[in-house]
Parts: C-alpha cells; structure tokens; sequence
C-alpha cells in the first residue's frame, strides 16, 4: 500500500487490503442498495472509495461504505481508492 499517494487522483487498492482497515461502521451494519449494488455490477464503481490516513500512519476508511459492502458482495478484486490526509 505504500505506493498510494494523496495526490486527489484515484488510485487502485485491492479489496482484500481495505477489509483490514479499519471501518466507521463495521460492513455487517451497511444495508446495501439494490440500485447502487446493479449500477456498480453494470458499471463498476466511478467515485473512489475514500480512506483517511492519521499523522501516525493508520488508516481508516472514512466514506464509501456501502460502495465496499458492494465491492464485496460482487467480489471485485480490486476498488478505486482516494487517500486523504487527516
């Protein structure tokens, strides 16, 4: 994950990576959208999913929940991310 930068472009991240980031809100509270979930099946997801990154180096993942719920649910591989500074 060390060549993400938080340059505002978007960046690739595997799914995978981001479920060991810690969360708002766990995954199992997320009540996935069955619009959202088939707009993201059909076109996959545009806006990055967006993680925070603290001054100590941890991140979390600070908005895109239901967008990874379904990235999940779809078993995509990969997601975009976009990586902020706190």
């Amino acid at each position: 994950m060390s060549h993400l930068r938080w340059t505002g472009r978007k960046d690739l991240m595997k799914t995978e990576e981001i479920l060991k980031l810690e969360t708002r809100l766990p995954l199992e509270l997320i009540e996935i959208n069955d619009e959202l979930l088939e707009e993201i099946r059909l076109n996959g997801i545009k806006e990055p999913i967006e993680i925070r990154v603290r001054e100590d180096g941890s991140k979390i993942v600070w908005d895109g929940l239901h967008r990874l719920a379904i990235a999940v649910k779809l078993n995509l591989e990969c997601v975009p991310v976009l990586l902020q500074k706190m």
